[in-house]
């Protein structure tokens, strides 16, 4: 029996190495391994492993499709965090690498090329959508390609820049949580992946106006948005959402900076801004939740064509940018080795 036991150990420890994929498969083989590969040990196990990897780049380009000024489409493209150095890249400059495109399967295609789909946000390999144009809210695992389609939450507000939705995980109870946030109702509400519902928390204390442009980005645990509360002082600060307590806080900016992105560089929270709309700058916080903490990293000359941009630090430590225009996109790549 005990012979039987050291196998069948084997075995999970042999499918925890495996593709997600191949996990899918084999659940049929039996019963047995169709509860065993279910098990909230053997997926917490899996996802640990997982984690380990090299994270994948979800990457949206806009391209012209007939020449319109306003007929475009967007494509999404999957790259590898470790792989950019092998593909076949052309380099016009020192500094610029062009990055092909990599192209999804056409049942996510389908969803993603409408362009009132928006990428809430992602984490573990699932996605966050939502459209745009009546709130339905959508989960995508990318790695076997299932959706899941939440319901939609208590209220829908009349007005859709008052509500902002965040997604994130929760490693205490071992879920995924959906947060959405209706300004105008000053209600929050948190959508729990397990039990599917949703349940009303405590809101800030504060009332806000509307969120930045900037999209919501989990870290650590905990969710942040750039927001405009009514009070004008602060103008804007980082609303911060605890994903396993359910409390709300803020980050304050030690000046008046207009934040365009928030993401991660070298482990620490960073921003981009664009005080002047001569360059962007990005700064990081050295200490996580101190004002005082804040420093510039670098400031990039911004082209007058591209009115946005998203900065995306790659596992070797380059800097990934994405400068995006009225008819079309331009990817980037900063080389760690030098200064962009």
């Amino acid at each position: 029996m005990s012979g039987i036991n050291v196998c069948s150990d084997l075995m999970v420890d042999i499918f925890e190495r495996l593709p997600s994929k191949s996990i899918i498969r084999f659940r049929s083989i039996s019963k047995y391994w169709h509860s065993r590969l279910a098990t909230p040990e053997f997926i917490r196990n899996y996802r640990l492993r997982c984690s380990k990897n090299p994270p994948k780049l979800l990457i949206r380009s806009r391209c012209v499709i007939s020449g319109g000024k306003y007929d475009y489409k967007d494509i999404y493209t999957l790259h590898s965090g470790d792989q950019f150095d092998q593909l076949p890249l052309h380099i016009p400059g020192n500094r610029y690498l062009s990055i092909p495109k990599v192209e999804f399967p056409c049942s996510l295609m389908t969803m993603l090329s409408r362009n009132r789909v928006s990428v809430v946000g992602s984490c573990n390999g699932i996605l966050c959508l939502r459209d745009d144009d009546d709130d339905n809210i959508s989960l995508w695992n990318l790695s076997i390609w299932r959706r899941v389609r939440v319901p939609s939450p208590p209220f829908i507000s009349p007005l859709k820049s008052s509500m902002a939705v965040g997604f994130g995980f929760d490693p205490i109870t071992d879920d995924y949580k959906i947060v959405a946030i209706d300004f105008e109702e000053h209600k929050t509400f948190v959508y729990f992946l397990k039990t599917e519902y949703w349940s009303e928390v405590p809101s800030p204390s504060y009332r806000l106006l509307y969120m930045s442009i900037s999209k919501p980005y989990f870290f650590n645990g905990i969710l942040h948005w750039v927001v405009v509360p009514e009070d004008p002082h602060p103008s804007r600060f980082i609303l911060t959402f605890n994903v396993s307590s359910h409390v709300f806080g803020r980050i304050l900016f030690p000046e008046h900076w207009i934040v365009r992105q928030l993401t991660t560089i070298n482990g620490c929270l960073a921003l981009v801004s664009s005080e002047d709309g001569d360059s962007w700058k990005i700064r990081v916080m050295g200490e996580y939740g101190k004002t005082e903490s804040w420093s510039l990293l670098f400031e990039l000359k911004r082209d007058a064509f591209h009115w946005s941009a998203t900065f995306q630090r790659i596992t070797n430590g380059d800097l990934l940018a994405c400068y995006k225009g009225t008819n079309s996109d331009l990817l980037v790549l900063y080389g760690g080795s030098k200064e962009p």
